[in-house]
């Protein structure tokens, strides 16, 4: 354990750019990563926890905070998330706690269900 050390990572995407980002924060041996994965429909945000040192048994509770902006004409709407999940160490396949945001869902999404034309943002958090 870090004990009150944490390791804290943010990372962005904008959703006219780039439909993928990833961040890595490290600390000794531990690394945490965030990311964003943006579809014509969906955005997954999720992170990860991943130390060599330690056993793949091991279990840390990873807390993943998520923000979507769609800023058009002026105005903001913005869709917040939140929660704090187990996670076992050498996860395979990337991030996999966190949220998935459905354009539909959060009433950002046009009637096929794409994201609305807009200037997006999304962000992720992820924090040992």
């Amino acid at each position: 354990m870090i004990g009150k050390a944490a390791l804290f990572l943010g990372i962005a995407a904008i959703g006219s750019g780039e439909p993928t980002a990833f961040g890595t924060a490290r600390l000794d041996t531990l690394t945490v990563t965030a990311r964003v994965l943006v579809s014509s429909k969906a955005a997954d945000m999720r992170g990860v926890w991943n130390d060599t040192k330690a056993p793949c048994t091991v279990s840390r509770r990873l807390r993943v905070r998520v923000l979507v902006d769609r800023v058009a004409s002026g105005k903001t709407k913005r869709v917040l998330r939140s929660g704090t999940f187990p996670d076992t160490n050498c996860a395979e396949g990337g991030p996999n706690v966190g949220f998935t945001i459905h354009a539909r869902a959060v009433g950002l999404a046009c009637p096929n269900g794409r994201w609305k034309p807009a200037l997006y943002h999304f962000l992720t958090r992820a924090k040992e």
